[in-house]
């Protein structure tokens, strides 16, 4: 049989249906003890019998080697085969057709995406802010970011404005449906790390990260472009708005959570993503994101390889160095496979 895909629910199904204890008795001998059975591991010397079959449990456990598991550790541990094989030869004591079991990789993300979604913990609820919380902070222009290359209009559209009792730069955050649910700030002194003040802060707890910033302003255009660009701040995403993209969201980070996740996943469209350049798609914390992801839509990452970015010591975003650099990038964008 060629290389197939299983996932745990397969493979709990299939030792499930195989009877252990009959199964190892016919191999080695075992003594009742209380609950359990037990007899000599063949697999190391054993004066006192240490290998151990817990019926209740389907399951076995040697006190002495520490091997232990279902029917299908026991063959690929106890009688040398390898991992496909074990599961070959399980699915047939089991009578479960193998064939009918195998899933792709798109089917074993949604059984797990479904798994995410009915996660035993208590849902965050985000409170619901009222909108005069964010109307009593000041509407101005600001120097620093239109000198960063954010434009007005996207400035307006996208209600920035200034908490001057706190000297910060504030956006609402809203959830898909356009509710406030918090305000971010970002402060607007240039030597905020001499008076040790955080550069970016949340008024309100952040709970769960379930969403994307400016995601209920983006929808129109993902739906119909069938694509998502994820940029790692809300600043980048007004750039790219100001040169007609209106897709964009940003993570507020460059991880994803499983709320995160399971959101894209229900957005049905391609994703591109767009992090600064000094984040790397194959380290691990951002690899888990693509490969969770990649199994139900196109995946596509945006590279900087002649470093038109100013290479990782600039941690510059796609958006950071203008127009034409950001569309050469995103021309050049990677799809993951």
């Amino acid at each position: 049989m060629g290389y197939q895909k299983y996932d745990d629910d397969m493979l709990q199904q299939i030792e499930e249906n195989v009877d252990l204890l009959s199964y190892i008795e016919r191999e080695i001998p075992l003594k009742r003890q209380g609950n359990d059975f037990f007899g000599h591991c063949p697999l190391h010397t054993d004066k006192t019998p240490s290998f151990s079959v817990t019926p209740d449990k389907n399951k076995f456990f040697c006190f002495g080697c520490g091997r232990g598991g279902g029917i299908i550790n026991y063959l690929k541990e106890y009688e040398g085969r390898r991992f496909d094989e074990a599961i070959e030869q399980a699915a047939k004591l089991a009578n479960v057709d193998l064939s009918t079991m195998c899933q792709s990789e798109t089917v074993m993300f949604l059984k797990r995406l479904k798994r995410w979604s009915q996660d035993k913990h208590e849902p965050f609820e985000h409170p619901i802010l009222p909108e005069a919380e964010y109307a009593q902070y000041i509407k101005e222009e600001i120097p620093e970011w239109l000198d960063e290359g954010i434009q007005q209009k996207a400035l307006d559209v996208f209600d920035i404005r200034v908490d001057e009792s706190s000297n910060r730069i504030v956006y609402p955050v809203r959830d898909i449906k356009g509710r406030l649910i918090n305000i971010k700030a970002r402060t607007r002194y240039k030597n905020f790390k001499d008076l040790r003040i955080p550069k970016y802060i949340n008024y309100h707890e952040v709970g769960v990260m379930d969403y994307f910033q400016s995601l209920d302003m983006a929808l129109p255009a993902v739906k119909e472009k069938n694509e998502v660009i994820i940029f790692e701040s809300v600043k980048s995403v007004m750039k790219a708005y100001g040169w007609g993209y209106r897709n964009c969201v940003s993570a507020e980070k460059h991880t994803l959570t499983p709320e995160q996740v399971t959101l894209l996943a229900r957005l049905h469209a391609n994703i591109v993503f767009a992090y600064d350049s000094d984040i790397n798609y194959n380290q691990p914390d951002v690899k888990k994101d693509i490969d969770k992801l990649k199994f139900i839509t196109n995946v596509y990452v945006i590279n900087d390889p002649y470093k038109l970015l100013g290479g990782e010591i600039a941690k510059n975003s796609p958006a950071d160095c203008g127009q034409e650099v950001w569309e050469e990038l995103y021309a050049r964008k990677r799809k993951v496979v």
